[in-house]
Protein backbone atom coordinates (compact mmCIF):
# COMPACT_ATOMS: atom_id res chain seq x y z
CA UNK A 1 0.00 0.00 0.00
CA UNK A 2 1.40 3.29 -1.06
CA UNK A 3 0.17 6.72 -0.34
CA UNK A 4 1.64 10.11 -0.34
CA UNK A 5 2.12 12.58 2.48
CA UNK A 6 1.94 16.16 1.60
CA UNK A 7 4.10 17.59 4.32
CA UNK A 8 3.93 21.03 5.46
CA UNK A 9 5.94 23.64 4.37
CA UNK A 10 8.30 23.18 7.39
CA UNK A 11 9.57 19.51 6.66
CA UNK A 12 9.94 20.65 3.22
CA UNK A 13 11.71 23.01 4.01
CA UNK A 14 14.01 20.60 6.38
CA UNK A 15 15.15 17.93 4.14
CA UNK A 16 16.21 20.10 1.59
CA UNK A 17 18.31 22.43 3.08
CA UNK A 18 21.29 21.92 5.62
CA UNK A 19 22.52 25.44 5.41
CA UNK A 20 22.36 28.21 8.60
CA UNK A 21 19.99 30.00 6.75
CA UNK A 22 17.46 27.48 6.23
CA UNK A 23 18.21 26.09 9.76
CA UNK A 24 17.21 29.51 10.94
CA UNK A 25 14.21 30.07 8.35
CA UNK A 26 12.81 26.18 10.02
CA UNK A 27 12.84 27.72 13.34
CA UNK A 28 10.66 30.33 12.25
CA UNK A 29 8.60 27.60 10.79
CA UNK A 30 8.23 25.86 14.13
CA UNK A 31 7.23 29.32 15.72
CA UNK A 32 4.44 29.15 12.82
CA UNK A 33 3.54 24.92 13.05
CA UNK A 34 1.20 25.00 15.50
CA UNK A 35 -1.13 22.20 16.98
CA UNK A 36 -4.22 23.59 14.62
CA UNK A 37 -1.75 22.56 11.77
CA UNK A 38 -0.70 19.58 13.24
CA UNK A 39 -4.30 18.25 13.34
CA UNK A 40 -5.18 19.05 10.10
CA UNK A 41 -1.60 17.13 8.60
CA UNK A 42 -2.73 14.19 10.41
CA UNK A 43 -6.24 14.16 9.11
CA UNK A 44 -4.69 14.80 6.05
CA UNK A 45 -2.84 11.22 6.19
CA UNK A 46 -5.52 9.65 7.34
CA UNK A 47 -8.03 10.23 4.22
CA UNK A 48 -5.19 9.44 1.61
CA UNK A 49 -4.58 5.79 3.33
CA UNK A 50 -8.43 5.40 2.98
CA UNK A 51 -8.42 6.08 -0.54
CA UNK A 52 -5.56 3.77 -1.05
CA UNK A 53 -7.46 0.81 0.31
CA UNK A 54 -10.15 1.71 -1.46
CA UNK A 55 -8.55 0.93 -4.23
CA UNK A 56 -6.95 -2.01 -3.60
CA UNK A 57 -9.90 -4.08 -2.48
CA UNK A 58 -11.29 -3.08 -5.93
CA UNK A 59 -8.42 -5.33 -7.67
CA UNK A 60 -8.93 -8.01 -5.27
CA UNK A 61 -12.44 -8.54 -6.14
CA UNK A 62 -11.61 -8.27 -10.22
CA UNK A 63 -8.57 -11.58 -9.46
CA UNK A 64 -11.92 -13.19 -8.05
CA UNK A 65 -14.31 -12.86 -10.28
CA UNK A 66 -11.49 -13.60 -13.06
CA UNK A 67 -10.84 -16.87 -11.35
CA UNK A 68 -14.48 -17.47 -11.53
CA UNK A 69 -14.76 -17.56 -14.95
CA UNK A 70 -11.78 -19.50 -15.44
CA UNK A 71 -13.11 -22.51 -13.72
CA UNK A 72 -16.30 -22.75 -15.01
CA UNK A 73 -14.73 -23.52 -18.35
CA UNK A 74 -14.26 -26.48 -19.65
CA UNK A 75 -11.06 -28.61 -19.10
CA UNK A 76 -9.09 -31.75 -19.83
CA UNK A 77 -9.00 -34.42 -17.06
CA UNK A 78 -5.99 -35.45 -15.61
CA UNK A 79 -6.79 -39.00 -14.46
CA UNK A 80 -5.24 -41.96 -16.06
CA UNK A 81 -7.22 -44.96 -16.45
CA UNK A 82 -5.94 -48.13 -14.00
CA UNK A 83 -6.06 -50.18 -16.99
CA UNK A 84 -3.53 -48.22 -19.01
CA UNK A 85 -1.30 -48.43 -15.56
CA UNK A 86 1.64 -50.99 -15.90
CA UNK A 87 1.56 -53.71 -13.25
CA UNK A 88 5.96 -52.84 -12.64
CA UNK A 89 3.98 -49.17 -11.60
CA UNK A 90 1.50 -50.70 -8.92
CA UNK A 91 4.22 -53.30 -7.52
CA UNK A 92 6.65 -50.51 -6.82
CA UNK A 93 3.92 -47.94 -5.51
CA UNK A 94 2.13 -50.73 -2.64
CA UNK A 95 6.30 -51.98 -2.03
CA UNK A 96 6.85 -47.71 -1.86
CA UNK A 97 3.91 -47.48 1.05
CA UNK A 98 4.54 -50.31 2.98
CA UNK A 99 8.40 -49.34 3.54
CA UNK A 100 6.99 -46.15 4.84
CA UNK A 101 4.70 -48.17 6.86
CA UNK A 102 7.01 -50.00 8.23
CA UNK A 103 9.66 -47.31 8.89
CA UNK A 104 7.17 -44.73 9.94
CA UNK A 105 5.07 -46.81 12.46
CA UNK A 106 7.23 -46.86 15.28
CA UNK A 107 8.65 -43.08 15.44
CA UNK A 108 4.60 -42.45 15.16
CA UNK A 109 3.91 -44.85 17.97
CA UNK A 110 6.62 -43.03 19.99
CA UNK A 111 5.29 -40.08 19.02
CA UNK A 112 1.67 -40.87 19.87
CA UNK A 113 2.94 -42.97 23.49
CA UNK A 114 2.86 -40.78 26.74
CA UNK A 115 6.74 -40.98 27.75
CA UNK A 116 9.52 -38.80 29.44
CA UNK A 117 11.73 -36.61 27.39
CA UNK A 118 15.07 -38.02 29.88
CA UNK A 119 15.18 -40.34 33.02
CA UNK A 120 18.31 -41.72 34.82
CA UNK A 121 18.04 -44.08 38.03
CA UNK A 122 19.19 -42.15 41.06
CA UNK A 123 19.66 -42.85 45.01
CA UNK A 124 19.61 -41.23 48.08
CA UNK A 125 22.96 -39.90 49.43
CA UNK A 126 23.97 -40.63 52.94
CA UNK A 127 26.58 -37.99 54.33
CA UNK A 128 28.78 -39.41 57.58
CA UNK A 129 29.87 -36.84 59.87
CA UNK A 130 32.44 -36.71 61.90
CA UNK A 131 30.66 -37.09 65.87
CA UNK A 132 34.14 -36.34 67.96
CA UNK A 133 37.39 -34.61 67.23
CA UNK A 134 40.48 -36.23 66.06
CA UNK A 135 42.48 -38.01 63.35
CA UNK A 136 41.34 -40.01 60.97
CA UNK A 137 42.11 -43.52 60.48
CA UNK A 138 40.77 -45.97 57.29
CA UNK A 139 39.34 -49.48 58.14
CA UNK A 140 40.33 -50.63 55.06
CA UNK A 141 43.24 -48.89 53.66
CA UNK A 142 42.14 -49.51 49.64
CA UNK A 143 39.16 -47.27 50.48
CA UNK A 144 38.37 -45.36 47.44
CA UNK A 145 35.85 -44.22 45.82
CA UNK A 146 32.75 -46.59 44.41
CA UNK A 147 34.02 -49.00 47.35
CA UNK A 148 31.21 -51.03 48.08
CA UNK A 149 30.13 -51.59 51.99
CA UNK A 150 27.78 -53.27 53.84
CA UNK A 151 25.20 -52.49 56.52
CA UNK A 152 26.91 -52.10 59.85
CA UNK A 153 30.53 -52.52 58.58
CA UNK A 154 33.49 -49.90 59.71
CA UNK A 155 34.57 -47.39 57.41
CA UNK A 156 36.48 -45.21 59.12
CA UNK A 157 37.72 -44.43 62.91
CA UNK A 158 39.17 -41.31 64.38
CA UNK A 159 40.94 -41.23 67.48
CA UNK A 160 41.53 -37.87 69.68
CA UNK A 161 44.70 -37.89 71.39
CA UNK A 162 43.53 -34.93 73.24
CA UNK A 163 40.52 -36.27 75.24
CA UNK A 164 39.80 -34.89 78.76
CA UNK A 165 40.83 -37.29 81.13
CA UNK A 166 40.62 -34.84 84.62
CA UNK A 167 37.23 -35.54 85.43
CA UNK A 168 38.15 -39.60 85.27
CA UNK A 169 41.49 -38.94 87.01
CA UNK A 170 39.40 -37.47 89.91
CA UNK A 171 36.54 -40.19 90.07
CA UNK A 172 39.90 -42.65 90.42
CA UNK A 173 41.44 -40.74 92.80
CA UNK A 174 38.21 -40.34 95.17
CA UNK A 175 38.49 -44.91 94.73
CA UNK A 176 41.53 -44.99 95.61
CA UNK A 177 40.98 -43.00 98.90
CA UNK A 178 37.58 -44.72 99.41
CA UNK A 179 39.38 -48.01 99.43
CA UNK A 180 41.81 -47.33 101.67
CA UNK A 181 39.27 -46.03 104.16
CA UNK A 182 37.43 -49.53 103.73
CA UNK A 183 40.74 -51.29 104.14
CA UNK A 184 41.51 -49.67 107.29
CA UNK A 185 37.57 -50.07 108.71
CA UNK A 186 37.93 -53.87 107.90
CA UNK A 187 40.93 -53.70 110.33
CA UNK A 188 39.48 -52.17 112.69
CA UNK A 189 36.53 -53.99 112.32
CA UNK A 190 38.31 -57.38 113.04
CA UNK A 191 40.28 -56.08 115.87
CA UNK A 192 37.09 -54.71 117.72
CA UNK A 193 35.36 -58.06 117.02
CA UNK A 194 38.51 -60.03 118.71
CA UNK A 195 38.25 -57.47 121.17
CA UNK A 196 34.80 -58.47 122.09
CA UNK A 197 35.13 -62.31 121.97
CA UNK A 198 38.08 -61.56 124.71
CA UNK A 199 36.10 -59.31 126.94
CA UNK A 200 33.05 -61.74 126.71
CA UNK A 201 35.14 -64.37 127.21
CA UNK A 202 36.24 -62.27 130.86
CA UNK A 203 32.83 -61.44 131.52
CA UNK A 204 31.74 -64.79 131.52
CA UNK A 205 34.87 -66.56 133.42
CA UNK A 206 33.59 -63.10 135.91
CA UNK A 207 30.36 -64.49 136.26
CA UNK A 208 31.25 -68.30 136.61
CA UNK A 209 33.95 -67.21 139.81
CA UNK A 210 31.29 -64.73 141.37
CA UNK A 211 28.69 -67.62 141.23
CA UNK A 212 31.00 -69.87 143.00
CA UNK A 213 32.27 -67.30 145.44
CA UNK A 214 28.52 -67.07 146.41
CA UNK A 215 28.21 -70.36 146.61
CA UNK A 216 31.06 -70.88 148.99
CA UNK A 217 29.55 -67.86 150.96
CA UNK A 218 27.00 -69.33 151.52
CA UNK A 219 28.30 -72.73 152.69
CA UNK A 220 30.75 -70.71 155.12
CA UNK A 221 27.20 -68.73 156.40
CA UNK A 222 25.79 -71.73 156.92
CA UNK A 223 28.25 -73.58 158.88
CA UNK A 224 28.76 -70.40 161.39
CA UNK A 225 24.79 -70.93 161.43
CA UNK A 226 24.83 -74.67 162.67
CA UNK A 227 28.11 -73.63 165.28
CA UNK A 228 26.17 -70.59 166.59
CA UNK A 229 23.07 -72.86 166.96
CA UNK A 230 25.21 -75.28 168.92
CA UNK A 231 26.59 -72.57 171.06
CA UNK A 232 22.45 -71.55 171.57
CA UNK A 233 21.63 -74.44 172.85
CA UNK A 234 24.71 -74.89 175.21
CA UNK A 235 23.59 -71.57 176.79
CA UNK A 236 20.24 -72.00 177.08
CA UNK A 237 20.92 -75.03 179.02
CA UNK A 238 23.87 -73.29 181.00
CA UNK A 239 20.87 -70.72 181.97
CA UNK A 240 18.25 -73.02 182.75
CA UNK A 241 20.83 -74.77 184.99
CA UNK A 242 22.21 -71.19 186.60
CA UNK A 243 18.19 -70.56 187.30
CA UNK A 244 17.84 -73.60 189.51
CA UNK A 245 20.77 -72.96 191.25
CA UNK A 246 20.18 -69.28 192.22
CA UNK A 247 16.78 -70.39 193.85
CA UNK A 248 19.01 -72.37 196.36
CA UNK A 249 21.70 -69.69 196.29
CA UNK A 250 24.39 -72.51 194.70
CA UNK A 251 25.30 -69.81 192.64
CA UNK A 252 25.61 -65.98 192.61
CA UNK A 253 23.72 -63.48 190.62
CA UNK A 254 26.58 -62.81 188.81
CA UNK A 255 26.42 -65.70 187.54
CA UNK A 256 22.98 -66.04 186.22
CA UNK A 257 23.55 -63.11 184.27
CA UNK A 258 26.16 -64.29 182.24
CA UNK A 259 24.39 -67.30 181.36
CA UNK A 260 21.64 -65.01 180.45
CA UNK A 261 23.86 -62.46 178.48
CA UNK A 262 25.27 -65.53 176.37
CA UNK A 263 21.93 -67.12 175.55
CA UNK A 264 20.68 -63.97 173.79
CA UNK A 265 24.13 -63.12 171.87
CA UNK A 266 24.18 -66.69 170.41
CA UNK A 267 20.06 -66.51 169.64
CA UNK A 268 21.32 -62.58 167.53
CA UNK A 269 24.11 -64.04 165.87
CA UNK A 270 21.73 -66.91 164.70
CA UNK A 271 19.41 -64.42 163.59
CA UNK A 272 22.64 -62.23 161.86
CA UNK A 273 24.01 -65.15 159.79
CA UNK A 274 20.01 -65.93 158.55
CA UNK A 275 20.19 -62.75 157.42
CA UNK A 276 24.10 -62.78 155.55
CA UNK A 277 22.64 -66.00 154.40
CA UNK A 278 19.34 -64.24 152.45
CA UNK A 279 21.45 -61.35 150.97
CA UNK A 280 24.13 -64.11 149.43
CA UNK A 281 21.33 -65.94 148.07
CA UNK A 282 19.92 -62.73 146.15
CA UNK A 283 23.55 -62.33 145.06
CA UNK A 284 24.15 -65.46 143.45
CA UNK A 285 20.78 -65.45 142.07
CA UNK A 286 21.50 -61.79 140.24
CA UNK A 287 24.70 -63.48 139.14
CA UNK A 288 23.09 -66.80 137.43
CA UNK A 289 20.99 -63.96 135.61
CA UNK A 290 24.06 -61.71 134.73
CA UNK A 291 23.32 -59.06 137.23
CA UNK A 292 26.04 -58.42 139.73
CA UNK A 293 25.26 -57.01 143.12
CA UNK A 294 28.44 -55.83 145.29
CA UNK A 295 29.12 -52.91 147.18
CA UNK A 296 32.29 -51.17 145.33
CA UNK A 297 30.59 -51.58 141.75
CA UNK A 298 27.04 -51.09 140.15
CA UNK A 299 25.18 -54.16 138.85
CA UNK A 300 28.03 -54.45 135.64
CA UNK A 301 31.46 -54.66 136.50
CA UNK A 302 34.48 -53.49 134.28
CA UNK A 303 34.41 -56.04 132.15
CA UNK A 304 30.76 -55.73 130.93
CA UNK A 305 31.03 -51.94 130.93
CA UNK A 306 34.17 -52.20 128.57
CA UNK A 307 32.46 -54.81 126.15
CA UNK A 308 29.44 -52.58 126.07
CA UNK A 309 31.79 -49.70 124.84
CA UNK A 310 33.52 -51.91 122.42
CA UNK A 311 29.80 -53.60 120.92
CA UNK A 312 29.15 -49.69 120.20
CA UNK A 313 32.13 -49.11 118.81
CA UNK A 314 31.68 -52.22 116.57
CA UNK A 315 28.53 -50.85 115.23
CA UNK A 316 29.80 -47.99 114.37
CA UNK A 317 32.82 -49.15 112.42
CA UNK A 318 30.43 -51.69 110.80
CA UNK A 319 27.78 -48.89 109.49
CA UNK A 320 30.86 -46.39 108.65
CA UNK A 321 32.14 -49.71 106.69
CA UNK A 322 28.64 -50.54 104.69
CA UNK A 323 27.85 -46.88 103.87
CA UNK A 324 32.12 -46.68 102.34
CA UNK A 325 30.52 -50.28 100.37
CA UNK A 326 27.80 -48.23 99.27
CA UNK A 327 29.31 -45.19 98.14
CA UNK A 328 32.34 -47.18 96.44
CA UNK A 329 29.56 -48.68 94.41
CA UNK A 330 28.06 -46.01 93.09
CA UNK A 331 31.44 -44.28 92.15
CA UNK A 332 32.38 -47.46 90.64
CA UNK A 333 29.28 -46.62 88.49
CA UNK A 334 30.05 -43.71 87.87
CA UNK A 335 33.79 -44.17 86.75
CA UNK A 336 32.26 -47.08 84.51
CA UNK A 337 30.07 -44.22 82.82
CA UNK A 338 32.70 -41.53 82.61
CA UNK A 339 34.81 -44.41 81.15
CA UNK A 340 32.34 -44.91 78.09
CA UNK A 341 31.84 -41.85 78.01
CA UNK A 342 35.76 -41.04 77.84
CA UNK A 343 36.03 -43.61 75.52
CA UNK A 344 33.35 -41.89 72.75
CA UNK A 345 35.28 -39.05 73.42
CA UNK A 346 38.38 -40.32 72.34
CA UNK A 347 37.52 -43.02 69.64
CA UNK A 348 34.60 -43.50 67.67
CA UNK A 349 33.85 -45.60 64.70
CA UNK A 350 32.02 -44.81 61.56
CA UNK A 351 29.86 -47.54 60.43
CA UNK A 352 27.79 -47.98 57.28
CA UNK A 353 23.87 -47.68 58.10
CA UNK A 354 23.10 -48.99 54.45
CA UNK A 355 24.21 -51.80 51.73
CA UNK A 356 26.02 -49.08 49.45
CA UNK A 357 29.23 -47.89 48.25
CA UNK A 358 31.39 -44.78 48.44
CA UNK A 359 30.09 -41.45 46.39
CA UNK A 360 32.21 -39.20 47.64
CA UNK A 361 35.25 -39.26 50.19
CA UNK A 362 36.03 -35.87 51.83
CA UNK A 363 38.68 -36.64 54.21
CA UNK A 364 42.41 -38.43 53.87
CA UNK A 365 43.69 -40.58 56.60
CA UNK A 366 45.71 -38.86 58.96
CA UNK A 367 43.55 -35.83 58.28
CA UNK A 368 42.59 -33.68 61.67
CA UNK A 369 38.90 -33.29 61.61
CA UNK A 370 36.49 -31.38 63.75
CA UNK A 371 32.93 -32.62 65.03
CA UNK A 372 30.38 -32.31 62.63
CA UNK A 373 32.45 -32.43 60.01
CA UNK A 374 31.10 -34.09 56.31
CA UNK A 375 33.41 -37.33 56.13
CA UNK A 376 32.02 -39.35 53.21
CA UNK A 377 28.92 -39.45 51.58
CA UNK A 378 27.28 -43.36 50.90
CA UNK A 379 25.20 -44.33 47.79
CA UNK A 380 22.01 -45.81 49.52
CA UNK A 381 21.73 -48.42 46.49
CA UNK A 382 18.70 -50.13 48.69
CA UNK A 383 16.91 -46.78 48.00
CA UNK A 384 17.01 -46.54 43.87
CA UNK A 385 14.49 -44.60 42.16
CA UNK A 386 14.47 -43.31 38.32
CA UNK A 387 14.08 -39.56 37.99
CA UNK A 388 12.65 -38.19 34.66
CA UNK A 389 11.81 -34.79 33.66
CA UNK A 390 8.57 -34.50 31.24
CA UNK A 391 6.11 -32.12 29.25
CA UNK A 392 3.80 -29.68 30.33
CA UNK A 393 0.85 -31.84 28.04
CA UNK A 394 2.40 -35.40 29.77
CA UNK A 395 2.48 -34.04 33.41
CA UNK A 396 -0.82 -33.28 33.36
CA UNK A 397 -2.34 -36.42 32.43
CA UNK A 398 -0.01 -37.87 35.36
CA UNK A 399 -1.33 -39.10 38.78
CA UNK A 400 0.73 -40.86 42.15
CA UNK A 401 0.37 -43.96 41.40
CA UNK A 402 0.23 -45.15 38.23
CA UNK A 403 2.26 -47.61 36.67
CA UNK A 404 5.11 -47.01 34.60
CA UNK A 405 7.76 -49.04 32.55
CA UNK A 406 11.27 -48.36 32.44
CA UNK A 407 13.71 -49.51 29.64
CA UNK A 408 17.42 -48.52 30.04
CA UNK A 409 19.54 -47.35 27.04
CA UNK A 410 21.63 -49.74 25.97
CA UNK A 411 19.45 -52.86 26.78
CA UNK A 412 18.93 -54.34 29.71
CA UNK A 413 15.51 -55.65 31.10
CA UNK A 414 12.33 -53.56 31.41
CA UNK A 415 10.92 -52.89 34.77
CA UNK A 416 7.60 -52.24 36.30
CA UNK A 417 6.81 -49.71 38.88
CA UNK A 418 4.62 -46.98 39.49
CA UNK A 419 4.96 -43.13 40.20
CA UNK A 420 5.54 -42.23 43.94
CA UNK A 421 6.32 -38.19 43.17
CA UNK A 422 4.76 -35.25 41.25
CA UNK A 423 7.04 -32.05 41.38
CA UNK A 424 5.99 -30.25 39.13
CA UNK A 425 8.19 -26.80 37.90
CA UNK A 426 9.87 -27.15 41.38
CA UNK A 427 13.09 -28.76 41.03
CA UNK A 428 13.39 -29.97 44.72
CA UNK A 429 16.69 -30.00 46.61
CA UNK A 430 16.82 -33.24 48.61
CA UNK A 431 20.16 -35.45 49.34
CA UNK A 432 19.93 -37.57 45.97
CA UNK A 433 22.93 -38.00 44.08
CA UNK A 434 21.07 -36.73 40.91
CA UNK A 435 19.24 -33.30 41.57
CA UNK A 436 16.38 -32.88 39.90
CA UNK A 437 17.70 -29.51 38.13
CA UNK A 438 19.98 -31.52 36.49
CA UNK A 439 17.84 -32.72 34.05
CA UNK A 440 17.03 -29.39 31.88
CA UNK A 441 15.46 -31.35 28.59
CA UNK A 442 11.84 -30.58 30.30
CA UNK A 443 11.01 -28.31 33.03
CA UNK A 444 8.55 -30.86 34.88
CA UNK A 445 9.51 -33.76 36.60
CA UNK A 446 8.52 -36.79 38.08
CA UNK A 447 9.77 -39.87 40.83
CA UNK A 448 9.05 -43.46 40.04
CA UNK A 449 9.81 -46.39 42.17
CA UNK A 450 11.28 -50.03 40.73
CA UNK A 451 11.68 -52.43 42.69
CA UNK A 452 13.91 -54.22 40.47
CA UNK A 453 16.69 -51.97 40.82
CA UNK A 454 17.37 -52.91 43.63
CA UNK A 455 17.59 -56.69 43.22
CA UNK A 456 20.79 -57.09 41.94
CA UNK A 457 23.85 -55.79 44.13
CA UNK A 458 25.35 -53.63 41.65
CA UNK A 459 24.32 -50.11 42.10
CA UNK A 460 23.09 -48.44 38.66
CA UNK A 461 22.90 -45.22 39.87
CA UNK A 462 23.26 -42.68 36.64
CA UNK A 463 22.02 -44.70 34.30
CA UNK A 464 19.80 -43.12 31.79
CA UNK A 465 16.84 -44.91 29.71
CA UNK A 466 13.15 -44.26 28.90
CA UNK A 467 9.94 -44.29 31.29
CA UNK A 468 6.51 -44.65 29.60
CA UNK A 469 3.50 -43.96 31.42
CA UNK A 470 0.79 -45.90 31.59
CA UNK A 471 -2.33 -43.43 31.86
CA UNK A 472 -4.96 -45.90 31.62
CA UNK A 473 -4.04 -47.20 35.13
CA UNK A 474 -5.83 -44.93 38.14
CA UNK A 475 -3.24 -43.02 40.42
CA UNK A 476 -3.66 -42.99 44.52
CA UNK A 477 -6.70 -40.44 44.54
CA UNK A 478 -8.98 -42.57 42.20
CA UNK A 479 -8.33 -46.03 44.07
CA UNK A 480 -9.21 -44.37 47.13
CA UNK A 481 -12.17 -43.13 46.19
Amino acid sequence: MKYSLHRAPRLRQTAQSQSIDSARAEEAADADFNAKMQLSFLESAIQDWKAQRATDNDKTEKTFSDAAETDAAPKSSWRTPLSKIKPSTLAKSALALAVALILGWAPAVRLLATTSAEAVVNARVITLRAPIEGDVTMAATATDIGSTFRNNEEILTIRNRRADYSHLDSLRRERDQLGTAISALEAKKQLLEQNLVELSEQQENFRVGRITQLDQRIREIDADLAATEAQHDMALQTLTRASALRKTDAVSQAYLDKALQDERVTKNTIQSLTERRKGSMVELEAARKFIFIGDSYNDTPQSAQRKMEVALELADVRARLEGSKAELAVLMTRIDAETRRNEELSTASIRSTVNGRVWEILTAPGEHVNAGQDLMRLLDCGSAMVTASVSETTYQKLRIGQNATFQPRGGGKELHGRIVGLNGLAAVSSNSAIQQSMLAREPYHVTLNFPGLTEGAECQIGRSGLVKFDTSSPGALASTD
